[in-house]
């Protein structure tokens, strides 16, 4: 496996940004690899998937890329007091790593997303809003910040919500899960897989839940949607090392290496 550190200039953010790219070895001239893109959590960076899991052994067993980002403290949201990490992430980062890098393949269909906590809402949310970008989305703790009750601030008072979503309730709104799944299963394109995990023991799950729900109730085959619920994990990193290697399975990627 390789690694690579980048520090990128972004047009869409105006400013620079760290991403890491894992590479597996050997990448045969003209070859087109598959790419996975990792999300992290609320509190995390570019870093956190290599610091805390096992994902170094992922590009060499099943010959993928990884490209791991960093949101800040942005939810990966095109921040409606902020700065659009959503059209960065989604958009600008992938052009940019895809011209960069010839090697990475720009299908779609070989192209995913992930992610964790804040980042698995991430996941949801891009993949829903570039659906003509990634196949699959893997969100794993990941509920709907639409359905986190809204406690208003104070007068005057800037909270990171409302950096984030705005002052006003987002049910209805791009932010929201819900709106996103149910407008594009009504119109006539492309749907991503959805592959959603959550920890039995998740302070979460029912925001999970509720999530699962949506899905199933638009009974859409074109989402492909699966549920797994691990009882006895709660949101914690054991949890994620074991569903980003069932995500890989639901994609019925081949086991090229046990090593």
């Amino acid at each position: 496996m390789i690694s690579v550190k980048l520090n990128l200039f972004s047009n869409a953010l105006s400013m620079n940004q760290d991403c890491r790219i894992l590479l597996p070895e050997p990448v045969r001239a003209e070859e087109q690899v598959p790419v996975l893109w990792l999300y992290h959590g609320g509190s995390g960076d570019e870093n956190e998937w290599m610091y805390h899991s096992t994902i170094a052994e992922l590009p060499d067993q099943y010959h993928i890329a990884m490209v791991l980002v960093n949101a800040n403290d942005s939810c990966f949201t095109d921040m409606a007091y902020g700065l659009p990490y959503a059209t960065y992430i989604g958009k600008e980062l992938p052009e940019t790593l895809w011209s960069m890098f010839p090697r990475l393949s720009a299908k779609r269909e070989q192209n995913w997303i992930s992610g964790l906590s804040n980042g698995g809402y991430g996941a949801l949310l891009i993949g829903l809003t570039f659906p003509e970008r990634f196949g699959a989305i893997g969100a794993f703790s990941a509920g709907d910040k639409a359905d986190v009750t809204y406690v208003r601030a104070g007068e005057g008072e800037i909270t990171p919500r409302i950096r984030m979503f705005g002052a006003e309730e987002i049910q209805d709104t791009p932010y929201s899960i819900r709106s996103l799944a149910r407008k594009l299963s009504q119109e006539n394109t492309v749907r991503p897989r959805i592959y959603h995990a959550c920890g039995g023991e998740d302070p979460w799950l029912d925001l999970n839940l509720l999530v699962k729900e949506t899905f199933e109730a638009l009974n859409d085959p074109e989402f492909d949607y699966v549920y797994d619920q691990m009882e006895g994990f709660g949101h914690e990193w054991s949890f994620w090392d074991c569903e980003i290697r069932k995500f890989l399975e639901y994609l019925n990627l081949p086991l090229v290496n046990r090593q």
